[in-house]
């Protein structure tokens, strides 16, 4: 992946092997996986630009033009499924870093926050050292749980319908739940 054209805050955290690692286990961001399966395309024709992908086929991406400040991240599952999960780049890796288990925290997924960040616990137990670590070194805030879930069902909730990206066959991808 070329770094030319890419967020500074995704070049920096490329830069850094220890927040680059920790984005890819637990929170499953990989920029080195930013290809899709698919060409997909908004209605809006607003560009995007794949920066990172998950160990289940989905992708991250930026909506926007490059040098756009604070452009929204869409994810896109490999099961068809779409939507905001974040107003800008930086909002992300906080969610990511705060609620790596974040797709199980969507409003129709029906887990609750409070047993999966035990289960994470129990596989990472310095889990907080490691999040509070990895958000200095990018700069970043720690939001607390809820306000982290309050600003993913909002961003989820505005997806429909002008970021459900279209495929190349015009088949809409399905909201996020």
């Amino acid at each position: 992946m070329t770094t030319d054209d890419t967020d500074p805050l995704l070049r920096q955290l490329l830069r850094i092997p220890e927040a680059e690692e920790f984005l890819a286990w637990p929170g499953d961001f990989e920029p080195s996986r930013s290809g899709h399966g698919e060409e997909i395309h908004l209605p809006s024709g607003v560009p995007l630009k794949a920066v990172a992908g998950d160990g289940a086929g989905g992708t991250y991406y930026q909506v926007g033009a490059v040098g756009e400040a604070n452009r929204p991240v869409l994810y896109v599952s490999a099961e068809g499924e779409a939507g905001l999960i974040a107003d800008s780049l930086a909002e992300a890796l906080e969610l990511l870093i705060g609620l790596p288990y974040w797709q199980d925290c969507l409003p129709g997924r029906g887990f609750l926050p409070d047993g999966l960040e035990a289960q994470y616990r129990t596989t990472f137990p310095d889990l907080d050292e490691r999040r509070d670590r990895v958000a200095a070194l990018l700069g970043l805030g720690r939001p607390p749980a809820a306000e982290l879930m309050t600003r993913l069902h909002a961003c989820v909730a505005r997806s429909v319908p002008e970021y459900l990206p279209v495929n190349a066959k015009e088949e809409t991808y399905e909201p996020l739940r």
